[in-house]
């Protein structure tokens, strides 16, 4: 018997193994499995199972405000409504489920005897007349809300394909699900609906209370269709702004008693930017406000029905202005509600007054009068032959004008014209042709002419090339032998005047060719180059109306200087490079800069050679992103006080000497009239006429370039203005004073830069005197 114990003993141990064996593979599965579920998949299956426990609410936030130097709101957020629409109306789902609840009930005895072929028969005869009603709805939809159907479209496509991606990463899941778990074995998969198809999504945001209010009434008469929803949208207060101008101080042509009330539209518009409800992929890849689950991942990011910035401030700062949702989220399971609160989004300040850039902007006008192409700008021959005008008499001039602090290097005033509100008034084969949407200010590029010369002489004494007192013979030619090629501006039919032997203060005052000619020979191209470095061209301002980082958008405001490297190219293209460099000496040539930088050179000077970061954005929130160079600024001066003191009194007697370039406007009559008028204040400025590149231009604005039989050439004035300092004793006249702001003025071929461009000069001194920068004169 003792071996058959042995035996059953064996087979009792065999047994057990087996058992436990067994025992250990199902465990070993089953954790397997727990990992598999827990870690490989866990993250899916808790998304599911959030969706399914909580319900959320969005609250909605507010962006951030644009205030100006003195606190004005330029950009804020109104409340408003969004108004959103249950997706069953978007993806037609709504026609077909009311087609079979109608045939159920139209055929409730034979329907469960009905085979699926019969059941879709039945649900089609009704369906048409369902689908009439929700054309009528869109139909309705889109006159409330003065929808182009192309928009409509649009819309709707983006929203069918967002819900549509969504659903397909939740089915998926859904599937894979299913068939791990043996759920359904043998059954065809049946997609569950998921909520972004069960919620109503927006169609038209940031909508006024009274259109909302008849999307409510349009949502009574179509049940559970519509969903108007709190908003914000942005609002721009001074985006219209109306200006009373006095004309007594105009050119007689222009002149009158009564003042005149002009309405300027766009007022900052280049600057404050624009705001688009379409939302691009590449916003939410930048930002998503949900991952491909569903799940929420940053309550400040993209979803569509949001608003970006497009362009300006708005766009550049976009991170910054715009807040973070909040979001309430209820548990179903526990009843427990968890709040968070919404964040809003900060504000930016300007330096910019936004009271004078509108007042700029009014002078700039049309309605005005100075920037619009008439006979008394063109001038008259000596003979009295009326001078011909660039573009056709009486149109609209594009120009710009910059205001700039002189000791802060603050931007008070950037305005371009045509602004992108103002263009729409312009007749449609002429908005292209003006470009409305460049900031001209600070984004189009121009040859300087003659108000680069004050750097030109800065750059010659303080390398030796000239003495202070040295003067320069001008003969009317630079070259003995060459009496038609760089000529001085006097030195023309039918007196070929010249200017004689001058010193610095007096070339700088009556802008002699010649005497700059010289300068920049002497000078060599290297060394001028270095100096126009030195004042800023060849570099961008970056002052925030390109996105961070963004070279080819700050590339574009750098101006243009040659390119050393290549001088073989130079020489091809201008004759020679010594040629070239002579030509820069007054402003044309390989040279180009911005009003902004013409405005930044001068206040330069005045400061002795103090180089500062030009400011649009105090305390930009975008930190130093900027480069090496854009960040240079040089506390110590680099220009020699009595070549300071030289430079400016040159620019005193251009405007306030009979000799001067910028002092008066002459007529046919023979008769003179100033161009700096104001009193009370001293200025210091030079005139430019610069000529421009002999490209075609729209003359005619219905949208074809042709060449221009006058040669095109654009109109300058840049200068500096203070008060002026009080007498030292009584009856003695007033002190100079200092240089506190610095203005630059181009107006686009419009010509002559006195007597176009310094007028309007003039206005915008007013225009400081009239927001309190300056004394009022004494009437």
């Amino acid at each position: 018997m003792r071996p058959k114990a042995k035996l059953i003993g064996k087979m009792f141990h065999r047994r057990l193994l087996l058992l436990v064996a067994s025992a250990a593979a199902v465990i070993l599965g089953l954790s397997g499995q727990l990992f598999r579920l827990a870690v490989v998949h866990g993250a899916e299956h808790r998304v599911t199972a959030e969706r399914r426990l909580s319900l959320e609410t969005i609250l909605p936030t507010v962006r951030g405000r644009i205030l100006d130097r003195r606190g004005r709101v330029l950009a804020i957020d109104r409340s408003s409504f969004d108004v959103a629409v249950d997706f069953r109306y978007i993806s037609g789902a709504w026609a077909l489920r009311r087609a079979a609840n109608r045939a159920r009930s139209v055929y409730r005895r034979t329907w469960p005897l009905l085979d699926p072929e019969q059941r879709n028969a039945a649900v089609a005869e009704f369906l048409p007349g369902y689908e009439r009603d929700l054309e009528s709805f869109w139909v309705e939809l889109r006159n409330l809300g003065g929808l182009q159907q192309a928009q409509l479209d649009r819309r709707l496509d983006e929203i069918k394909k967002h819900v549509q991606s969504t659903a397909a990463v939740v089915w998926d899941r859904q599937l894979r699900h299913q068939i791990e778990f043996g759920l359904g074995a043998g059954e065809e998969f049946q997609p569950r609906p998921i909520r972004e198809q069960r919620q109503p999504h927006v169609i038209m945001a940031r909508v006024p209370s009274e259109i909302a209010f008849a999307f409510r009434r349009l949502g009574e008469r179509f049940k559970g269709a519509i969903e108007v929803q709190n908003s914000h949208r942005r609002v721009y207060p001074w985006s219209t702004a109306v200006v009373t101008l006095d004309r007594s101080s105009l050119p007689r042509p222009v002149r009158s008693e009564e003042p005149i009330t002009i309405s300027v539209n766009g007022v900052a518009d280049h600057i404050l930017g624009a705001m688009r409800d379409e939302i691009w992929e590449a916003d939410i890849q930048r930002r998503p406000f949900n991952d491909r689950h569903g799940l929420i991942v940053d309550l400040g990011g993209y979803r569509i029905g949001d608003a970006v910035g497009s362009r300006g401030l708005e766009r550049v700062y976009e991170d910054h202005l715009r807040g973070h949702r909040g979001l309430i989220r209820q548990r179903l399971d526990t009843g427990e509600t968890l709040p968070q609160a919404s964040v809003p989004g900060r504000d930016l300040h300007l330096t910019l007054d936004i009271a004078l850039q509108a007042r700029i902007q009014a002078i700039l006008s049309p309605q005005f009068g100075l920037a619009v192409a008439r006979q008394w700008q063109a001038g008259w021959t000596a003979a009295g032959t009326p001078g011909q005008t660039i573009l056709p008499e009486g149109q609209l001039l594009a120009s710009a004008a910059v205001v700039l602090d002189v000791q802060t290097a603050e931007i008070l005033a950037l305005v371009s014209t045509p602004t992108v509100a103002s263009s729409r008034e312009l007749p449609e084969p002429c908005r292209d042709a003006y470009r409305p949407f460049v900031n001209r200010a600070a984004e189009a590029i121009y040859p300087p002419g003659s108000i680069i010369k004050p750097l030109v002489l800065a750059a010659a004494v303080s390398e030796g090339a000239l003495g202070l007192t040295e003067p320069i013979q001008c003969t009317g030619h630079f070259f003995p032998d060459r009496k038609d090629r760089l000529r001085c501006w006097i030195f023309r039919a039918p007196k070929y005047n010249v200017h004689g032997a001058l010193e610095a203060r007096e070339a700088i005052a009556q802008s002699c060719n010649i005497f700059f000619y010289s300068l920049a020979d002497r000078l060599g191209p290297e060394r001028l180059v270095k100096w126009y470095r030195r004042f800023g061209l060849g570099r961008p301002i970056d002052i925030g109306l390109a996105a961070p980082l963004d070279e080819r958008a700050i590339g574009r405001w750098l101006g243009r200087l040659p390119d050393f490297r290549h001088t073989s190219r130079i020489a091809q293209r201008f004759g020679s490079l010594r040629f070239a460099t002579i030509s820069m000496g007054i402003g044309q040539g390989p040279v180009t800069w911005t009003p902004l930088h013409a405005a930044n050179a001068y206040a330069q000077i005045a400061r002795g050679g103090i180089a500062r970061r030009v400011t649009l954005v105090t305390d930009d929130p975008r930190g130093d992103s900027r480069t090496d160079s854009q960040r240079m600024t040089r506390e110590e001066p680099e220009l020699d006080e009595h070549l300071v003191e030289t430079i400016l009194e040159g620019l005193r007697r251009s405007v306030s000497q009979e000799q001067g370039t910028g002092h008066h406007i002459r007529y046919t009559s023979g008769a003179i009239e100033r161009i700096i008028k104001v009193t009370g204040v001293t200025v210091w400025a030079k005139t430019g006429t610069a000529q421009a590149p002999p490209l075609p231009i729209d003359i005619a604005c219905d949208g074809v370039a042709r060449e221009s039989s006058v040669e095109p050439a654009h109109a300058w004035f840049v200068g500096l203005v203070g008060k002026e300092d009080e007498p030292a004793r009584p009856g003695e006249p007033p002190g100079r004073g200092r240089p506190q702001y610095a203005i630059a003025v181009v107006v686009e071929n419009g010509g002559s830069g006195g007597r176009i461009a310094g007028p309007i000069a003039n206005e915008i001194i007013r225009a400081l005197m009239a927001e309190g920068y300056l004394p009022e004169a004494d009437p």
